[in-house]
């Protein structure tokens, strides 16, 4: 998939560059904050290869794009450089501005606090069997890296939050981390009343915390803006942030953060009174319910709430306990589609995103793709989640990590004394026998999904024809499932080959044309005659080597034919730089087709070598 003409689509279609306040992203979303949404073209923009959905809540436009969310963002944050500040008046209701920068504070340390939370878990595990002792200097050091992510949450929350509030984001980050400085912690540790200019200062402890973080950057937002209109040109290098310091931080210290404690505090509180005495009866409904928040895009709201619960009480009760529920019921919604359809584009998608869901939680694919779309499954999910949250509310599951749960994130649910998993996959296996069940009871129409030219065996008749591809460089033929980068290995671009290069040139495998080129010159797209949309990668992260040791020989837009010279490339050089050269040929298109199948030879020779059948 070409990001680049993706993303120039997608801003075109929002309205413009001029048309974006700001812009974050999540696990699958892209979340934009427009000035005018009605200048977006909401319909071309659904119609963009890439984007499963849009979401318009919150007073945020929502482009749900699936697990290669961060790529893509990554090539919007280059065309917009956007890491520069914008200073645009924001016209959102109140409810819409603090949900967006709730969302948008946290959206972006949430994969951070993910994956430090399954290292403590591994951890756990590697003392448990006994392969590693709990005393130990390795023990130690592994403890320390992942605990930074909790400890140090104020910093990174804060760094996000100034993107949000339009502020200095290394002040943001400064707000955050003196609320984690030592001498501060020493101090809460001691116990011992504490003043500052004679003003008593409550003894809070700040790691981990989301809220005071949130808070105390909003006012030093406001804080900047008023010191920006009074300091003199000449000195502002360093008198600006010194003022917002000495400002924001005794205001920090004083009023905001007790403020921010006592509310998460109370949001804690109230989250476990209602686990305690109500959990059988909150978690089922908030299962059926919680479907709809993730489709309008609000469930990251929830968030602080289970990262709270998890830094203060050790553990969550609720909103992880509810999204297993969600989860799995959206993932098993989408597999009885994929038995009971006879649609067979219909069938590869509904089984495709429904082991997506399964195995990482995420469900936007089998959501927006096929539950939301074929309606009747969706209300199949909340039956099975509301069975499966009432099953784990009797009996008290509990969560000991942030993470999205999944087959995948299981270790989520054991901790130094307790042990949840056997809970956790009998909830997973309720809510599943359960939705599918549903789903095949209550039925669905799936005409939507006909094809519009079909054949007595209801196939396309396009892709009854088989097209062999061949390869457009020699080496190695290796499955594109070992290759050792996620975006390729996990097919979410398409299917496809790998080959490990014994030469030093790529030819085009067929009659077509240039469709991309990349200023760094380590990949290039083709679409052939044959409808075929092909990417060929040269190495794994060798964009990093900003186009050394690679030469482009074609130019976007060019006509190609079978064995014309695309790339030349040194070989020896890349790998002498450390750099695996793999190369990836990735049917883009994939769906379009009805399989495509790896060459059964171990290697080619030459590029008159068949590599793909593409049916």
């Amino acid at each position: 998939m070409n990001y680049k003409d993706m993303c120039q689509q997608i801003i075109k279609n929002v309205g413009g560059e001029k048309n974006i306040r700001s812009v974050v992203h999540c696990a699958t979303r892209l979340r934009f904050v427009l000035k005018d949404e009605s200048k977006a073209d909401d319909k071309t923009i659904q119609e963009i290869p890439g984007v499963l959905s849009l979401v318009k809540k919150a007073g945020q436009y929502q482009l749900v794009i699936g697990n290669n969310v961060d790529e893509v963002y990554k090539e919007l944050a280059t065309i917009l450089k956007i890491d520069e500040d914008k200073k645009d008046k924001d016209d959102r209701k109140i409810f819409d501005k603090v949900i967006g920068s709730i969302t948008g504070s946290i959206a972006p340390v949430i994969p951070l606090l993910a994956g430090a939370g399954m290292g403590k878990v591994l951890l756990l595990i590697l003392t448990l069997t006994g392969l590693l002792a709990e005393g130990s200097q390795t023990y130690i050091f592994l403890d320390m890296i992942f605990d930074t992510a909790f400890y140090f949450m104020p910093a990174y929350v804060g760094f996000s939050a100034a993107k949000i509030f339009n502020a200095n984001q290394y002040l943001g980050a400064f707000i955050g981390l003196i609320t984690v400085h030592p001498v501060w912690t020493d101090l809460v540790s001691a116990e011992t009343p504490f003043q500052f200019l004679g003003i008593n200062v409550d003894l809070v402890s700040y790691s981990s915390t989301l809220i005071p973080a949130i808070l105390s950057v909003w006012i030093m937002s406001y804080i900047e803006k008023g010191v920006k209109k009074i300091t003199p040109e000449m000195i502002k290098v360093f008198a600006e942030p010194l003022l917002v310091m000495l400002l924001t931080a005794p205001l920090t210290f004083i009023i905001i953060g007790p403020i921010g404690d006592l509310i998460s505090r109370g949001v804690g509180n109230f989250s476990m009174f209602l686990f305690d005495h109500g959990g059988f009866i909150a978690i089922p409904i908030l299962a059926a319910v919680y479907p709809w928040l993730v489709s309008i895009g609000i469930h990251k709201a929830l968030s602080p709430i289970s990262i709270a619960l998890v830094a203060e009480q050790g553990f969550d009760p609720i909103i992880r306990v509810v999204a297993l529920c969600s989860n799995i019921s959206q993932a098993a919604a989408s597999l009885a589609v994929s038995f009971k359809t006879k649609n067979k584009k219909l069938k590869s998608l509904a089984m495709s995103s429904s082991m997506t869901a399964f195995l990482g939680g995420i469900t936007e694919p089998a959501m927006y793709g096929v539950n939301l779309k074929l309606k009747k499954p969706m209300y199949a999910s909340m039956i099975g989640g509301a069975i499966a949250g009432l099953f784990a509310g009797l009996f008290k599951l509990k969560a000991f990590i942030y993470v999205t749960p999944g087959i995948l994130s299981l270790p989520m649910w054991i901790s130094n004394n307790e042990n949840y998993v056997v809970l956790a996959i009998v909830t997973m296996v309720i809510a599943t026998v359960a939705t599918f069940t549903a789903t095949w009871i209550i039925g669905f129409d799936d005409s939507a999904f006909e094809d519009k030219e079909t054949n007595e065996d209801n196939i396309p008749a396009e892709l009854t024809k088989q097209q062999l591809l061949k390869s457009p460089v020699a080496g190695e033929i290796e499955e594109l499932k070992n290759v050792s980068d996620q975006t390729f290995s996990s097919e979410i671009m398409g299917k496809g080959i790998a080959i490990i290069p014994s030469a030093n040139e790529i030819f085009s495998p067929g009659t077509g044309e240039v469709t991309a080129t990349f200023k760094t010159n380590h990949a290039i797209g083709l679409k052939l005659e044959s409808d075929i949309e092909l990417l060929i990668h040269i190495g794994i992260d060798t964009v990093s080597l900003d186009g050394e040791y690679f030469d482009t020989l074609v130019e976007k837009g060019d006509k190609i034919q079978q064995g014309t010279k695309l790339i030349s490339f040194d070989l020896e050089a890349i790998k002498a730089e450390g750099y695996d050269p793999t190369v990836m040929i990735i049917i883009t298109n994939s769906n379009d087709f009805l399989d495509v199948l790896a060459a059964t030879n171990e290697s080619v020779v030459d590029t008159t070598s068949d590599l793909l059948l593409i049916v």
